[in-house]
């Protein structure tokens, strides 16, 4: 009696565990299917030739305010590129003003090694990426803005903007930046001797720094968001940039000294990663260069436009305007720049120069 009850009792616990492990191998093999169910309905919905690619976001950092003139030529280049045919369902950018991704320097750091896709910089800061960009940083260097966009329209331009290859960047496009003159917090600039001991903010720039010092003035480079706090503190007398940028950073609050000497017209580049660049399909690159030139138009119309806004504003803000008297006393006193930097830069500032 006892041995037929153990052997039911064995058999009972053998039944039970062949059902639980049925049981678990059911649970294992419905949660494999699961799993696999996504990869299946790839297989069954379309081949690989057929599937839609993914849309690629290029975050474009810019340090200017809604509104701006840069600004204003961005989004419309954004625009462009989401409502192009080609470019639309490929490509979306994704503007980020105000200096939300730091200052140039730093957007720059972040497009070379991929951490954003696109910036909107100034020349100035990228002379250290490219060994012949930095020429157009030369002080007093274009006649007018006519010789400049003849010069950035040309072949000397379209060189330039591939210089920056080596460095994992590629220039799309030139926005204006206009010329920039002296502000400052103490007096006019008439004559050089003005200039005398003035605390004056520089982009982080080797060439800016030493022009500069060769007019007489002491160099400080700052972040372009840092400038109105040290000037407001005193920290810098002076600073140098476009009448806009004067305005719309309200720099005319805390210096209200603007004189132009126009010592440089340096421009602002659109430019995307290098790598980003290479995964574009040909007819994609030749889309967007296209995009990236037809907003550089219309943001030289903005410009214009703006100028014009920006002096009215700040002479009814009480700024007093000024033309340098004497500008060859200024432009001799930067000729040791070109002695220095003539053999880096070769024969383009004579090429540029001859540009009629």
């Amino acid at each position: 009696m006892t041995k037929i009850l153990i052997t039911k009792i064995t058999m009972t616990n053998i039944t039970m565990t062949r059902m639980a492990a049925t049981q678990q191998f059911g649970r294992l093999r419905h949660s494999i299917l699961i799993s696999l169910i996504p990869f299946m309905l790839a297989g069954c919905g379309s081949s690989d030739e057929t599937a839609e690619p993914a849309t690629q976001r290029l975050i474009l950092s810019n340090v200017h305010v809604e509104g701006y003139p840069t600004a204003r030529g961005l989004r419309h280049f954004e625009k462009l590129v989401q409502e192009d045919v080609l470019l639309g369902t490929r490509l979306q950018p994704d503007l980020q003003l105000g200096g939300v991704l730091g200052n140039e320097k730093e957007a720059l750091e972040k497009l070379g090694f991929g951490g954003i896709q696109m910036a909107c910089t100034s020349v100035a800061p990228l002379a250290e990426f490219s060994s012949t960009i930095g020429v157009l940083t030369l002080p007093y260097l274009f006649r007018d803005p006519e010789h400049l966009w003849k010069v950035l329209d040309g072949e000397i331009g379209d060189e330039l903007l591939g210089s920056l290859a080596a460095s994992g960047l590629m220039g799309l496009a030139w926005y204006d930046a206009g010329s920039r003159s002296f502000y400052n917090r103490e007096r006019p600039v008439r004559r050089l001797a003005d200039l005398e001991g003035l605390k004056i903010r520089v982009q982080k720039s080797e060439v800016m720094r030493e022009m500069v010092e060769a007019l007489g003035a002491s160099p400080v480079s700052l972040g372009f968001k840092e400038v109105y706090t040290n000037l407001h503190t005193g920290s810098i007398d002076g600073a140098e940039n476009n009448v806009p940028s004067y305005r719309s950073e309200r720099h005319f609050e805390v210096a209200g000294y603007y004189s132009y000497d126009r010592h440089s017209t340096i421009p602002d580049l659109l430019l995307i990663n290098l790598d980003v660049w290479k995964r574009l399909l040909p007819e994609e690159q030749t889309a967007l260069r296209s995009a990236a030139k037809q907003s550089s138009i219309a943001q030289r119309g903005f410009w214009r436009d703006y100028v014009d806004e920006a002096l009215v504003a700040v002479r009814e803000a009480g700024v007093e305007i000024n033309e340098v008297e004497d500008i060859s006393a200024f432009q001799q006193a930067v000729q040791p720049l070109y002695t220095k930097y003539g053999e880096r830069y070769g024969d383009l500032v004579t090429r540029i120069r001859a540009v009629e």
